[in-house]
């Protein structure tokens, strides 16, 4: 760079002015300077940054700077590739979970789908009337006279279970990994093992019995389980909430479903009931006496009244049927029958 005298605004200011402001000085008087001298330092101090900016950029060398920048971009392109390589083999590698992952939740999702569109089902046995059925899985069941028995279309999940109210006898088909459950109430139910047993749970007595014929049931009741073996009962009191275990004649308490009425030993008022439910007709005791009567017999064909006559050669009985009246609305009210009990 060639060398140059000072400028008017060099010696004035003190500072050193770059070539290339010469001529941009030489448009500026001295009136000017007096006036706006600030401002014209200011813009000298500008310029003598930009200078050196200009002469940083003579001396720059662009073909090392390229060499430079193509190296960095070499490297970074090898990175780019060891990258997508790992990238692609992560990806072969996860393949199989991905795949499984998706199937599984597919499975997933439609067990769900499945589960919400399940209906429930309930038969109702009739007053007089013994229904057969069988289940999703097979296992069949028997309804005593007014009772019900509620269950789903098809069995999901870990368990099976059914809803029961009255009196049913059920042989469960066997499945350890999907035990099946009779749900009598709210606190009590029974886990069945491949096995035949009685349930009898009518809400309008003050206890529910479980009996076993064949195989293993376990008796849930508030958090209680029991283990039952063939010919043995679980009697529980509704009114004292206490469970026993006896034994007892498996025949008496299930010869019901084949229509049969089995009584050993069995007192006058049970008799009563189970003729009431079995016949369809009210039944009402009048006594005179506290004597319990037992009456032991069989009876399969005989009719209502027929039975009646034979408990005479039991207890000391008289009974009549009630006449009835036609209803308001066509219907006849159920037959009744009057005992008295001398």
């Amino acid at each position: 760079m060639r060398k140059y005298k000072p400028c008017f605004f060099e010696k004035k200011m003190k500072i050193e002015c770059p070539p290339f402001l010469f001529l941009m000085c030489l448009f500026i008087n001295k009136e000017d300077m007096e006036l706006d001298r600030k401002d014209i330092k200011r813009y000298i101090l500008i310029a003598k940054a930009i200078d050196a900016d200009i002469c940083d950029y003579d001396n720059y060398d662009i073909e090392q700077a390229f060499a430079r920048n193509q190296k960095r971009i070499t490297a970074y392109s090898w990175k780019q590739k060891y990258l997508n390589n790992a990238l692609r083999i992560a990806a072969i590698l996860l393949l199989p979970f991905i795949l499984s992952t998706g199937f599984l939740s597919y499975l997933y999702i439609n067990r769900l789908q499945e589960d919400k569109y399940i209906s429930y089902l309930e038969v109702v046995s009739a007053p007089g009337i013994v229904t057969q059925m069988e289940l999703p899985d097979k296992s069949k069941v028997w309804l005593n006279a007014g009772s019900s028995l509620r269950y789903p279309s098809r069995f999901t999940g870990d368990e099976r279970t059914v809803y029961l109210s009255g009196e049913g006898y059920f042989e469960v088909q066997s499945d350890r990994l999907h035990p099946f459950y009779v749900s009598v109430n709210e606190k009590m139910k029974v886990k069945a093992h491949g096995t035949k047993f009685n349930v009898n749970a009518y809400s309008d007595e003050m206890w529910v019995e479980t009996t076993l014929e064949t195989g293993k049931v376990d008796v849930l009741i508030h958090k209680q389980s029991v283990l039952l073996k063939p010919n043995e009962q679980a009697y529980y009191s509704k009114s004292d909430q206490k469970l026993l275990i006896r034994t007892v004649n498996v025949e008496e308490k299930t010869a019901w479903k084949d229509g049969r009425l089995v009584f050993r030993n069995t007192s006058l008022d049970e008799v009563i009931k189970r003729l009431s439910r079995r016949y369809n007709v009210d039944i009402v005791m009048h006594r005179k006496t506290d004597i319990d009567y037992k009456c032991r017999a069989s009876f399969s064909t005989e009719s209502v009244t027929q039975i009646l006559d034979y408990l005479k050669l039991v207890a000391p009985i008289d009974w009549k049927i009630a006449e009835t009246e036609q209803l308001k609305d066509s219907s006849y009210p159920r037959q009744r029958i009057d005992i008295w009990l001398k």
